[in-house]
Order: C-alpha cells, then structure tokens, then sequence
C-alpha cells in the first residue's frame, strides 16, 4: 500500500503539478547543482503538453497561444531567474517590430530536468517531513522543447509580407544558435536557408492557413523540426496616405497619452479636405494597428463607402488604448487642433467614437467646450459605446483570477482586467477578496465625476448613438443565474473545478465554484463566490463578445472544458444609447418617447443582438446618413431634428390572416414600414414614401416580399421616419 501511494505522488510530482497549489519548498531540499538545466518541470502544470514539441520530426505545429503557453511554463519552472526576459516584456519588445508590419519570428529551444516517474517507487528520492530528499543514484531526466511561432500570427498583406529574424527572439538556455536554419513558408518553394539577422519578403498567391515548418541544425549534426500555423487574411490592404504622431499635451494623473493617427483620403483629394475622425476602442492587446482597424472598419465596405462620398478618414490608435480613458481623451484633444489646423476654416468635422472610442469622444469634445477650444465638430457618433458601463461576467472574471497563476492566457487576462480602462468601463469588477455583490472599481467613479465637471456630453454637435443591443428586449440565450461555463475532472490524482455561472437577478446565487484538490502532500486550492443584489448583465439585450467560446478554446491539462453559452452581454443597449434607466431590458423598441430618456438627438437599434462592432448592411446606412451634409450644411444629411413619429400596436395581436398597422407622423417625412423576423431577417417592406401629417395604417397579411406565406411566430414592425425608428412586436399564428 505504501509502495502504491508513493507511486501515485511520484506520478502527480512528475506531471500535473499546479503552480499555485505546489509548496515550492517539497523541493527545497534537493541539489540544484544536479539539475543542470536549471528549469525543474515538475514546479509548474504543463498546461501546454510538452511533449509534443520536442524537436523529433512527430512534433506537432504550435498554435501562437502555445507556444507563450510554453515559454510561461519554462520561464516560472526555472530555479533562478533566466537570463531571457519574461514572457509581457519579450513581447513588448516584439510589439514595436510588428507595428511597423514586419512579423518577427521567435524560437525557444531550451533544455528542462523533470524527475523519474519510478525516482520514490525506486528509492533514488524519498519524501521527509514534505520535502523530498536525494538518497541515490539519478532521479532525474532531461528533456528539450523546440517550438517556433511568429509573433503576429496573421498578416493582412500575403502578397508581400517581411518576416524578420532577430537573434535575440531565440531563448535558448545553451546560448549556441543553430549552424543552418531552414524554413518552408508554405509558399510553394519549399525549405530555403535562412540567415539570423535578415528579413524576408514572402508572398502568399490565395489567402488561408498556412504551415510553416523549420528544420534547425546543430553542430553535432541534429536536426530539430518545429512547425506553426500563419493566417493571411488578406492579399493587400491600402497604405493610408499619411500617419501623424500625437502626443497630448495636457497631462492626466501626471502622465501624456500618445498615439499615431492614420490619413487615408479620398480619390478626390490629395490633401485632408474633409475629415471623419474613427476613434479606436479597448484594445486589449495593443495590437491593432492601420490593417486591423480598416478591416475593422471597412465591414460592409463602410470606409471606402465614406471615400467614395467624398470624405477623408482619419483613424487614430492609441499607443495604449487600455490606459485611463480622460489620458487618451486629450490625444483626442490634439488630434482634433491638429486636424483643424490642416482644414479649410470652412470645413467642419464629424467623429465616430468606436466602443470605448465614444467615451474617449464624448470626454474629448465636453473638453474643449468646457475650455472654450473650438472642436469644429458637427457630429459626434458612439458606435456601440459603453456609455453607462460595460460588462464581463463576474463569474468569468472568477475563473481567470483562479487559474491565473497556472495559465499564461488566464493571468494575461487578469493583468488586462486590471488595466486602468477596463477597471473605468466595467460595471462590475473582480475585487480582492470577491465581494458578496457586483461593484464596480473606484476608477469608474472618478471617471463619472470629471465626465459630471465637463457637464457630461457635449452640446454642439449633433449627437448620435449606434448599438449593436436589440431594442426589443431579446436576451443572449440564457436567463439569470444559469450556468455559463462547466468544467470538472475527476481522477485519482486530481480533481479539478472551474464553474460558472452568470450573476443573478437581484437573488444570492453562486458565480463561481472553483477547485484544484491534489493527492497529499501537495495542498489544495479552492474558491466559490456568491452575489447577490445584482442586475442581470450577463444575458442583457446589447452587442455580444464571445469571451465563454474564448474559455472553451483554450488548452486544459486534465478535462475538457465546455462553454454552456457562447456569447454574453458586453454593451448593454441602454448603455450604448444612455437611457436614463437601470432597467436592463427595458422596452425601447415600445418607447413612444424614448428620446427624452437618452442625451443623444437621435438613436439607432436593430431588431436582435450583434456582435460588438459589427457593421451591418443596416447600420452602414445609418452611419452613412448621418455623416452626410445637405446644401445647407445641416448633419444628418438634413433630416429634421424636431418631430414626432409613432408607431401603434398592430391589432389584432396575435392575428391570423391579416393585421393592421397603425402609425402617426407630425411632418412630411418619407416613411419606411419594414417586417423582420425574430433573427433579425428583413422580410417584407410595407411602406416607403414621403407621407403627409397626421395618422397612417399598413396591413400586413403574413406573406414575404415574394408573396409567400411566412412561417407562425415572433416578428417585428420597424418604422423609419427622418431621424427617427420606432419598432413593435408582432405574433402570427397560422
């Protein structure tokens, strides 16, 4: 029996050993001087399964995120501190290469000791009072990890992309670099030589996934093989036609903001004639740069729509978007005198503020009014912005804090969460011990006072707010309280926990339930947090991020873990539009006076939740509407901005056959009746004409634009008028 446990321990020390549960001192009695690697394995959880990447021509092709996965593992397993920076500040310096559109390429080859899966059972290590003790021969063995991977798994340029070679991006533990290296790009040529310290331009002839493969060779004559996935988006992407350098220079908490501004004109300018300034949101990573942001951007053809119209973008990108919101709004303050400077003093400007990029504008442009500095600016769009709070499930934020010491993607994440843009947006955050009901950090309070001293929005421009929340109280597929995320393995060594469930409606409820319960002697490690008194963000109406899918992906050593729901709220609706209500799923779509609930002069919603930032052939419209100026320069393309429009319930409802659609306008405005199904699918148009003042009706009698004859259920009435959308919800039953 005794033999039989000692077993056990051996194969718990000699595999899954948790970082955070591991007493690091079991091995403080051992001799360092015998692990001559100077990495013990069995320190940390080899979350990245190893063995797969151990140079032999089996090796399996390393995703990005496992290789950082690896050099985690290698960097914390280490018995003294390594001579390679940590994972954050190698991939900071890396971050300045790839900006510049050049994609780095690192190594690691390092050489790592675990100890004998037979070292107690053979009596060479024997365990006294928790530690463990060297009694004879060799308990240990070596083995080696050779994984490469580009630092930027992706380019947007495939039909010429650099890919760079820098001696420093090979963390090596002998300090001897390969004789020869030879890579295969998955161009076509096949293995071609490949010298330290150059670049080489590669060229992709079709987009897609492509296998890069590395063959390394020593100077004892082995070969080392490595091969990793890179993703061409696309061929080419324009070059802007100019990128200025913004530095604030007001100070915010003794700090200047800075960034980098991207010009890409019209073809009918050769010089900045009429700006549309695009302001980036949370960029979590500090990795996008002019081609992820046009793509971004260009969904639906959204900026060459805006070009082809005459109009000249300007993006800017924050050098840290993650940094406190009022620093970044005094880039924006620069931006916009630079942009200014450079125009016509007769041409004004109009702004979209993407995501965060909203709170940034809006704090920017009630800046300058309160300051008396002109902003020249007509029309102020938030897309999708986090006006009065965003969200992440507490419960997730649980489950990254728990397993952040043994996952590199856990504590990048938790290190992200504690940034000071996440801690302003959040209306829930993660504390430290977990509270007993969501509260936000006290960041977010002090950015709500100096939005209240700037008198909260600004006045002069049209103002203008897009969601990508339904506004007809659609939830995200799952109620209040239900589990989001179940993960549980069981075995003799170990047994693991990670549940989540999302917070509750105003009831106490669990949100996360986490275990890591290891055989003896290694101690155990658990948390469960409960809430109560919270509002039901998590499956509120609003643009979706798919953070549980992003969960779901990631590698586990022991189990598999499983997200229940995909997507969760991240931009409530009434956040993006800032209703004055707390009323997460309150019936906008039925608010015949919804515009004096929000600050904004008019509101656009679809019908069912988007992904955060999507662009639709829906929104395109909308954003494109109120960009434009008629002949007497009026934004929003000279929509009347004083005016009521209504929209009544249909009746009968629900009906059958044939129903009748009741609505009222006080101008002579061209009116659109349009149907859309409860996915969000346009059906039928019933209405789309200048109408007079005064009260209207359309009959619906259940067909599509074909004249078939739709299926029974859920549908919605949405009427367009100027600058206003009503919607109704319809019930058919055949």
């Amino acid at each position: 029996m005794a033999k039989w446990l000692c077993a056990l321990i051996v194969l718990v020390l000699s595999g899954p050993v948790l970082a955070a549960a591991v007493d690091q001192e079991v091995f403080d009695n051992l001799d360092r001087t015998r692990i001559t690697t100077g990495i013990l394995y069995d320190r940390v959880i080899p979350f990245s399964n190893i063995t797969d990447y151990d140079g032999s021509r089996t090796s399996r092709p390393i995703s990005l995120k496992g290789w950082k996965q690896v050099y985690f593992e290698m960097y914390r397993a280490s018995l003294d501190t390594p001579a390679w920076p940590d994972l954050w500040a190698f991939l900071e310096q890396a971050d300045q290469t790839t900006a510049g559109g050049v994609v780095p390429v690192a190594f690691i080859d390092l050489e790592y000791t675990r100890i004998r899966p037979d070292a107690l059972e053979g009596g060479s290590l024997v365990m006294e009072a928790g530690r463990l003790r060297e009694v004879s021969g060799n308990p240990y063995i070596e083995g080696r990890v050779f994984a490469a991977t580009t630092l930027k798994d992706y380019t947007h340029r495939g039909n010429l992309v650099t890919f760079a070679l820098d001696p420093t991006w090979y963390v090596s533990n002998s300090g001897i670099l390969p004789d020869r290296l030879e890579m295969d790009f998955d161009d076509g040529v096949g293995f071609r030589n490949i010298q330290f310290g150059g670049s080489y331009r590669i060229s992709y002839p079709v987009t897609g996934l492509k296998r890069v493969r590395v063959r390394a060779h020593a100077g004892d004559g082995t070969i080392l093989h490595a091969a990793f996935n890179f993703k061409v988006r696309s061929l080419q992407v324009p070059v802007p036609d100019d990128t200025l350098a913004i530095t604030a220079t007001i100070p915010y908490d003794g700090g200047f903001g800075s960034g980098e501004a991207y010009l890409y004109y019209s073809d009918s300018h050769v010089v900045l004639t009429d700006p549309v300034i695009v302001v980036e949101g949370f960029d979590i990573d500090n990795n996008m740069n002019w081609e992820e942001l046009y793509e971004y951007l260009n969904q639906e053809g959204m900026v060459e729509s805006m070009r082809a119209e005459g109009y000249d973008v300007v993006s800017l990108n924050f050098t840290d978007a993650t940094d406190f919101i009022q620093r970044n709004s005094f880039v924006l303050v620069e931006l916009i005198q630079q942009i200014n400077a450079a125009i016509d003093p007769g041409t004004d400007i109009a702004m979209v503020g993407a995501s965060m990029g909203g709170l940034v504008g809006r704090s920017a442009l009630a800046y300058m009014e309160t300051n008396a500095l002109d902003h020249n600016t007509r029309t102020f769009i938030s897309f999708d912005s986090p006006q009065n709070g965003a969200n992440i499930p507490l419960g997730l934020q649980y489950w990254v804090k728990f397993f952040a010491e043994d996952s590199e993607d856990a504590a990048y994440m938790l290190e992200r969460l504690n940034t000071p843009a996440a801690r302003q947006l959040l209306a829930y955050h993660l504390t430290n011990p977990p509270g007993t009901t969501g509260e936000s950090d006290s960041l977010r309070a002090g950015m709500i006072a100096d939005l209240a001293a700037l008198g909260d929005y600004p006045q002069i421009p049209r103002k203008v707010a897009v969601a990508n929340g339904s506004g007809t109280q659609m939830d995200q597929g799952f109620a209040a309280g239900d589990q989001i995320i179940f993960y549980e393995y069981y075995s003799l060594l170990v047994d693991v926990i990670g549940n989540v469930w999302a917070v509750p409606d105003g009831v106490n409820h669990i949100i996360f339930d986490g275990l890591m319960d290891l055989i003896w002697p290694l101690p155990d490690r658990s948390r469960t947090v409960s809430v109560s008194g919270t509002r039901p963000y998590d499956n509120a109406p609003g643009g979706y991020r798919n953070s549980m899918a992003q969960v779901d992906s990631a590698a586990a050593p022991f189990g598999d873990i499983i997200a229940l729901h995909d997507n969760h709220c991240f931009i409530p609706t009434i956040s993006a539009l800032a209703l004055d209500t707390e009323d997460l799923f309150y019936d906008i779509a039925g608010d015949a006076d919804l515009m004096t609930h929000t600050p904004f002069d008019t509101v656009y919603y679809p019908v069912v939740n988007e992904g955060h930032m999507a662009i639709t052939a829906e929104s395109a419209v909308w954003f494109l509407t109120e960009l434009r100026r008629d002949d007497a320069g009026v934004p929003g393309g000279g929509a009347p901005l004083l005016g009521t429009a209504i929209l009544y319930q249909n009746s009968p409802n629900p009906f059958s056959g044939k129903t009748t659609i009741p609505y009222s306008v006080d101008l002579p405005w061209r009116v659109r009746l349009d149907i859309y199904d409860i996915e969000g699918r346009w059906v039928v148009n019933l209405l789309n004409r200048i109408v007079s003042p005064g009260p209207g009706q359309v009959v619906w009698d259940g067909t599509d634009e074909g004249g078939r004859e739709v299926a029974s259920g859920i549908y919605f009435c949405c009427l367009t008028a100027a600058d206003l959308c009503r919607m109704k919800r319809l019930v058919l039953l055949h």
